[in-house]
């Protein structure tokens, strides 16, 4: 990939390389062919730096993500109220 495609990322492109796949800035940016630095811009413009996790709550954090997604849908109702009432 290149350096142009990385500038016309979307925010939930970028939202899934860092969260869903657990890929570093530095990752992404040998993909992409720019610097780690550069990644790390395009997430905090895009609000996708949240205060830095280590490694282990970054696995942690997506393995909670796979286990919400086989809940039953009440179950997904309140963790819904949770992140809206975090997300505001």
């Amino acid at each position: 990939m290149t350096q142009h495609n990385f500038h016309l990322i979307s925010r939930q492109a970028l939202m899934d390389l860092v969260w869903n796949q657990g890929l570093t800035d530095a990752q992404i940016a040998e993909q992409f062919g720019v610097t780690a630095n550069q990644v790390y811009e395009k997430r905090k413009r895009m609000n996708l730096v949240h205060g830095r996790v280590s490694a282990q709550q970054l696995q942690e954090i997506v393995g909670l993500a796979e286990r919400i997604k086989t809940l039953p849908l009440e179950a997904i109702s309140e963790i819904q109220q949770i992140v809206n009432r975090y997300s505001q």
